[in-house]
């Protein structure tokens, strides 16, 4: 008969060892994938397998600044493949920019997938590049893709809708009656700094006290002062002034002519 002790450590081991390699079993294989137990038609249990499909990253994208030489950024993103550890992987990219015009902006290290810009973006052309990378395997991995912003600079001046404006308002109208909305646009980027405009009256004619007041951010022309048109004429004429940028620290427009005429 054996010791109180030993029969317990027998114990142990007969009724927990299973349950230790069974834990053993999982652990190795959390890495790789997991069990599912199936029953087939006879009642005849068997355990599948599913395996963790490897993994594909992409290091984040710098975003690349317009006008500018990006290349100080480089590399400005990684791609790389799991199953670079069992397979040889050549790495590619293709989309506009890359194989499509205009052609070779960026390029790709076929061996460790970093990414890097060699030519000068503008904005205004392609604000957003959508770069595809491949594997070198077909079906190897899913499809991703990296989107490399381009970051906007004021390098575009506002321009007039049109050469002359010509609006009309009826003589004896209250103070700040609108007469017309100037138009102008700013190809910057949209809802960005660099594509605010102001407006300005630069000067009027014939001179002598303001009659127009001019709404720095709309471009709205408003009446000022009371008009008689049998006193006040010839028809006054104004030259409007823009600013693109950072509202009016920048001086980008060119002098246009508004015109108001006023009747009965």
């Amino acid at each position: 008969m054996c010791s109180s002790w030993v029969c317990l450590l027998h114990f142990a081991l007969h009724f927990y060892m299973p349950i230790f390699l069974l834990f053993l079993q999982v652990l190795l294989d959390f890495s790789t994938g997991f069990h599912v137990k199936e029953w087939d038609e006879n009642g005849m249990a068997r355990w599948k397998t599913f395996r963790r499909q490897k993994r594909e990253w992409i290091k984040f994208a710098a975003a690349c600044r317009e006008g500018e030489d990006n290349s100080k950024r480089n590399p400005i993103a990684k791609i790389r493949s799991d199953c670079e550890e069992n397979h040889p992987i050549t790495y590619s990219i293709s989309g506009v920019g890359i194989d499509r015009a205009p052609y070779g902006i960026f390029v790709v290290n076929p061996r460790t997938g970093e990414i890097n810009i060699t030519s000068i973006v503008d904005r205004e052309v392609t604000p957003v590049f959508v770069v595809n990378p491949g594997w070198g395997r077909e079906n190897l991995e899913p499809p991703l893709e990296l989107r490399v912003r381009v970051l906007d600079i004021n390098d575009n001046p506002p321009i007039f809708a049109q050469t002359v404006f010509t609006g009309s308002i009826e003589e004896c109208s209250m103070d700040n009656t609108l007469v017309m909305k100037i138009i102008a646009t700013d190809a910057d980027e949209p809802n960005h700094l660099n594509s605010k405009i102001a407006f300005k009256i630069e000067s009027q004619e014939p001179a002598g006290p303001p009659m127009f007041i001019m709404n720095k951010y709309t471009g709205e022309l408003h009446l000022a002062n009371y008009l008689d048109r049998e006193v006040t004429f010839p028809v006054p004429k104004l030259n409007n002034m823009i600013w693109g940028g950072r509202g009016t620290e920048k001086k980008r427009g060119k002098e246009r002519k508004v015109v108001g005429f006023y009747k009965n």
